[in-house]
């Protein structure tokens, strides 16, 4: 799929979210999301834009940096929605990929970098899961858009946070 010379799909081109915002009726709707980076210096918009991107054919995550609808299966083997970023050069690590619930109550990020999530965030998490640790972990996710190289899959035991830049070196917390 060849994007065009601003990197953009067809459909929903006004349409300008923050990636932060995307709802289950969003993902729905567009599948596949496109970071609007060379919009940075308009008024509301920064590296956290995104638009809808429609395309033909399978989506090469190396032609822009996407988010994708994905399917969570969780550990009580039930299944909800969200999406994560494909990886555009092999790392599929999952500070590549940080995948993202969305529930109906808002978003909870499986992958929370270097900041860990204290008891009142976790709380919150859960209570968007509608489920507690035991439940909701070890969680299964794959990618809900054809993507060129197949299907992308990951898996999460925790809520990841990452401790070491140089060893990729992360941590569990439930």
């Amino acid at each position: 799929m060849k994007p065009s010379p601003i990197c953009g799909g067809s459909q929903g081109k006004r349409v300008r979210k923050q990636v932060y915002e995307l709802t289950l009726h969003d993902l729905s709707t567009f599948p596949v999301w496109e970071f609007r980076l060379d919009e940075e210096g308009e008024e509301g918009r920064d590296e956290s834009t995104v638009r809808p991107y429609t395309a033909s054919g399978p989506l090469d995550p190396t032609d822009c940096m996407f988010v994708v609808r994905a399917v969570f299966t969780l550990a009580d083997g039930s299944r909800m929605q969200g999406y994560f970023t494909p990886p555009g050069r092999g790392d599929a690590s999952i500070g590549t990929l940080q995948p993202i619930i969305v529930t109906e109550r808002g978003q909870v990020r499986l992958w929370c970098g270097t900041a860990a999530p204290d008891s009142k965030r976790l709380a919150h998490s859960y209570e968007l899961l509608g489920k507690d640790a035991k439940h909701v972990f070890p969680v299964q996710f794959e990618s809900d858009v054809e993507l060129v190289g197949g299907p992308v899959r990951g898996s999460v035991p925790g809520f990841l946070v990452l401790e070491d830049f140089q060893t990729r070196r992360t941590r569990t917390v439930i």
